[in-house]
């Protein structure tokens, strides 16, 4: 018998591929199809998301259940959708009427997996920046809901207890409120809470926009319904341990009053109860108008009568599910449909504390005596703006400030004006007013601080001068206030995350960096401002520092092209003392490069010596192709400098894979460092680039970074690595780290001072400068104060 041919039998080898390939992308189209039926798909909206789902499938690896993949097409094909709807003008409905909920079952996808990876899909679909900003934000009012879900849980297990003749939950039983009729039941009892706190978020959703309101909203209605519970005399569903009750609730002849329990539960109290008797309120009074609720409508109760309670429910559902219709959104309703424990990833994320920045870490005050316990978001938000309300007392300007005299303040008020009217412009809420108030309190305090301080520190300056020059100075009261402002909004943990407030006001990313520090100073003192908003003010610090103050419209551009170049190394700028604007934050870009160097390095197990190599490229890349920055991110140099290094000492290990995948074990790591990259510029001067599917930019950056840097630098052979700076800044950057004050400047400072004329310093000299008590204690001292006063040039004032 004669053996086949080699080229049929190759043939029959690519035969077979081919029919495989094809029979399973029949399987595919086949799943694909019968999931689009099961969700009543139009077939305009199916073809979309089956188009989108094959060419990112001949793009990019799919690995995992086919159905997931096909569910993050299906959802990104609806939500780019609306339909027109009868009920108005223009009125439109978006989704495409797919629920979230229906098709995360139909697919077997638990929550977190879809919100972990849909934008996993957005960067894998090059999907437009619009559509992943409304995934974000959706994605950050889901994780409200869901943190105060969790709080939910808690207060009602406390306040009510299920009877033993009831399953107390039960896998989607409750989604739909579908139950036998009868009286309320625990299960109903739950359900009807949560959906009466989910319609009156979103009938004013501008009220709710942060964590801290929308928890006094859910206190609330957890309040009414507890009152509707004993006015029926619903006994079987009170638990009888909870402290709240009144005393009499069991007799007989117990005649309901109006019985308040926030205080119970409410860290923010008079807040809440505030919300109470008017948004609350008016949000009831609208339910009853438009015969969403049924009862009575002047003492709210009656709620839960048996008349009234199986189409209260029904009407709640309905009403929540045409907002959901409506506008797009998860439907939180989910919450309540799950068992606990399918919620065990969501749990973990939830319960997260923020990561700590590597700034000023060794600063920050030590955990409170509850921090073994896990991290708990609603109490956490409600304790920063407690702490922060303990200053509402503060309604002008402190004594003290007072000095500079009535004109001076008179200036002053109007800047504060000023900064208001923009705010309330621009922040979606009523509770705008009292947001800022709460901000304005906080300047005043900080500024009485900040003052007070200084005149210690110069005794001999003639008070009355250095209040008139400081307060007068505009741009800091600019800036602090902006600062004040960020604080309230991450206490109450809205969803306007910097650099919102730069925006807000105008202000640039390098003056507001001054500020950060001095804050953090004085607003340490007293215990005023607590752990987590020092760690939130030293991120956004780094953000500046790494991102924000290299943008190709940032100041700092102004200064560097007015500067001798090259610019400072990290010992000029530690060695002078004189120094200014640019100078100053070259030292913090410089100390912030060093301790990610440090720590990406120990990730990647590096060896000893190798962060102080690598400091000497990255260092070159700042003071000699500072362009390199230009609309780019610190650590994006970093990582590069890092492979540079590794490929000139021929390192079998680590790939550049290995550096990624270490970066993204940095407390600072975020997916668009790796995956967007500003490459070049377009015929406008503006900066063009584009999203990637794969982490393929920051290679690409690193051929520009190659090509930018001298021969010298990365051309060496193993043997001849020698570079031509300094020693590297281990010794002295980590004295920098463990302490020391920097001073900062809002003047009109002459940006790097008389630095560029300054020989380069050997490392010794630094040595001798951290070693020296008096020069230590000199180094950070403010300048003497020339005639021009604080802030005057030549001068660096210590704030």
């Amino acid at each position: 018998m004669s053996e086949p041919d080699p080229q049929e039998l190759g043939a029959e080898v690519v035969s077979g591929l081919v029919a495989t390939n094809d029979d399973r992308l029949e399987m595919i189209n086949a799943e694909y199809t019968n999931l689009c039926r099961d969700l009543n798909m139009d077939r305009q909206t199916e073809l979309q998301g089956y188009e989108t789902y094959l060419e990112v499938s001949q793009r990019c690896s799919m690995e995992g259940t086919a159905s997931h993949w096909m569910c993050r097409a299906i959802y990104t094909a609806c939500r780019r959708t609306s339909t027109p709807t009868v009920t108005g003008q223009n009125a439109v409905v978006k989704g495409n009427c797919v629920s979230l909920n229906n098709l995360l079952r139909c697919c077997k996808m638990s929550i977190y997996e879809f919100k972990t990876k849909i934008k996993q899909w957005c960067d894998m679909a090059n999907l437009p920046q619009e559509f992943v900003n409304e995934i974000e934000d959706l994605d950050r009012k889901f994780s409200i809901t869901f943190m105060l879900h969790k709080r939910f849980r808690i207060i009602m297990d406390m306040i009510f207890s299920c009877p033993p003749n009831e399953k107390k939950h039960s896998k989607y039983i409750s989604l739909h409120g579908n139950h036998a009729h009868g009286k309320c039941s625990y299960i109903k009892l739950d359900d009807i809470c949560w959906r009466l706190f989910l319609c009156a978020k979103n009938q004013k959703p501008s009220n709710t926009v942060d964590l801290v309101t929308s928890f006094n909203l859910m206190i609330c209605c957890i309040d009414l319904i507890y009152n509707n519970v004993l006015a029926e005399k619903r006994t079987d569903l009170i638990n009888p341990k909870f402290e709240g009750l009144p005393s009499n609730w069991t007799e007989l002849d117990f005649r309901h009053n109006p019985h308040c329990i926030l205080s119970n539960f409410c860290d923010m109290t008079e807040e809440a109860k505030a919300m109470k008797a008017t948004t609350f309120r008016q949000i009831m009074s609208s339910f009853f108008q438009a015969s969403t609720i049924y009862g009575n409508k002047d003492t709210m109760l009656g709620l839960l009568a048996n008349e009234n309670f199986e189409r209260n429910l029904k009407s709640l559902n309905i009403s929540y599910e045409q907002y959901v219709l409506s506008v797009g959104e998860f439907d939180e309703r989910i919450l309540s449909a799950y068992d606990a424990g399918e919620h065990t990833a969501l749990n973990d994320q939830s319960l997260r504390p923020p990561v700590t920045p590597l700034t000023r870490k060794q600063d920050l005050p030590a955990q409170p005596a509850m921090a073994g316990d896990k991290f708990e978001p609603v109490h956490n938000a409600t304790t920063n703006v407690k702490q922060l309300s303990a200053f509402g007392r503060i309604t002008e300007p402190t004594d003290f400030v007072k000095q500079a005299g009535e004109e001076v303040i008179a200036k002053l008020l109007s800047i504060i004006e000023e900064i208001e009217q923009k705010f309330l412009a621009k922040y979606p809420s009523t509770e705008a007013k009292s947001r800022f108030q709460l901000a304005k309190s906080f300047f005043f305090y900080l500024l009485d601080q900040i003052l007070q301080a200084e005149i210690r520190n110069k005794p001999d300056i003639d008070l009355k001068r250095l209040l008139v020059q400081k307060v007068s100075l505009v741009i800091f009261n600019i800036t602090l206030m902006a600062c004040c402002v960020e604080l309230v909004l991450e206490a109450y943990k809205t969803e306007l995350k910097f650099p919102w407030v730069l925006d807000c006001f105008s202000i640039s990313a390098f003056e507001f960096q001054k500020i950060i520090e001095i804050v953090v100073r004085h607003g340490s003192h007293e215990g005023c401002l607590n752990r987590s908003l020092i760690k939130h003010l030293n991120s956004i610090e780094e953000t500046c520092l790494e991102r924000l103050a290299w943008a190709r419209n940032s100041t700092v551009w102004d200064m560097i092209a007015s500067a001798q170049l090259p610019l400072p190394t990290w010992l000029m700028v530690n060695l002078d003392r004189a120094a200014g604007a640019l100078q100053i934050f070259l030292r913090k870009v410089y100390l912030l490069g060093w301790l990610r160097i440090q720590k990406l390095c120990s990730e990647l197990s590096l060896c000893e010596k190798t962060p102080e190599s690598i400091w000497h490229i990255f260092e070159h890349s700042i003071t000699h192709e500072t362009d390199l920055m230009k609309d780019r991110h610190l650590d994006q140099n970093i990582m590069c400098a890092i492979y540079i290094y590794i490929r000139v000492k021929r390192m079998e290990d680590p790939k550049f894979s290995d550096i990624m995948r270490a970066y993204r074990n940095q407390p600072q790591a975020v997916n668009s460092v790796y995956r967007e990259v500003f490459m070049d510029i377009n015929e406008d001067g503006e900066p063009k680039g584009k999203r990637a599917a794969q982490p393929k930019k920051v290679t690409q950056s690193h051929s520009l970074f190659v090509s930018q840097m001298s021969k010298n630098e990365i051309q060496q052979s193993p043997n001849q690595m020698v570079y031509s700076f300094c020693r590297s800044p281990r010794q002295a950057m980590n004295e920098k780290v463990r302490g020391g004050k920097r001073m900062l400047s809002f003047g009109d400072d002459p940006g790097l001072g008389g630095v560029v004329e300054a020989k380069r310093p050997h490392i010794s000299q630094v040595k001798v400068v951290m070693d020296d008590p008096d020069l230590q204690s000199a180094e950070q001292q403010p300048a003497v104060t020339t005639e021009g006063g604080v802030g005057g040039e030549g001068g660096e004032q210590e704030t």
